[in-house]
């Protein structure tokens, strides 16, 4: 019975189809067919940069945490050497991002880069310029 009511499905919507075409003509089903190729491609597109952007700032937002578990633990060179990966994952994610977000993504950049400068010459209180920074991609993440 489910064999035979699958069958008559499919029978039916050859059906349709058919006289779908029949009625709007070969050449506008396929242009209607490539404009929908064409949405489909572009919100792709636009989903795969969102997800690579996204990657990118948790991958950041990750190490800066450890940085933060470092400096805690005054292990200043492990601190320093996370700082310049964090900018590096914030560089990728600068690859992905629109204008807007370019721009703020440069101004967390210069501001790891100054707090990796802080933390090769000892300086105190960059803790709390990490947080600041964590809390900024929190931002940019909830977007």
């Amino acid at each position: 019975m489910l064999r035979f009511l699958g069958m008559l499905t499919i029978i039916g919507l050859a059906f349709i189809w058919g006289v779908y075409i029949g009625l709007e003509g070969t050449d506008a089903v396929l242009h209607k067919a490539k404009q929908l190729s064409a949405q489909v491609l572009a919100s792709t597109s636009a989903l795969e940069r969102n997800l690579s952007l996204r990657s990118s700032l948790v991958n950041a937002k990750e190490r800066l945490v450890q940085v933060k578990v470092e400096l805690l633990d005054k292990n200043y060179g492990k601190a320093a050497t996370g700082l310049g990966e964090a900018r590096q994952a914030l560089k990728k994610a600068m690859e992905a991002a629109d204008e807007e977000n370019k721009q703020k993504l440069k101004e967390e950049m210069e501001k790891v880069e100054a707090v990796k400068r802080d933390v090769q010459a000892l300086k105190t209180g960059v803790q709390a310029r990490v947080d600041e920074i964590v809390n900024e991609l929190d931002g940019l993440l909830t977007r």
